[in-house]
């Protein structure tokens, strides 16, 4: 199971899979890893300012949404004891 499948299946990711979605970015997270990704969950993103969400998934802030959502992947297997 890959990255997407894996938030799919949780069912806590749909912001996220939506973002990853809007942002092109399935192919590169299903492709070959490991990857980590430190995913906020779905209350995480609602938290956020009202109207910060759909205005990244707009076609015109793909660049942006793509930066934003790539900052939160590290190439490679991290675990929470690989942090001091």
């Amino acid at each position: 199971m890959n990255i997407v499948e894996t938030a799919v299946a949780n069912g806590s990711f749909t912001t996220l899979v939506a973002a990853v979605t809007a942002g092109e970015l399935v192919s590169t997270l299903s492709g070959d890893g490991p990857f980590t990704v430190f995913a906020p969950v779905d209350d995480a993103f609602a938290a956020l300012p009202a109207g910060t969400v759909e205005s990244l998934i707009l076609p015109e802030n793909k660049a942006q949404l793509q930066g934003i959502l790539t900052y939160h992947v590290v190439a490679g297997k991290v675990m929470s004891t690989d942090f001091v």
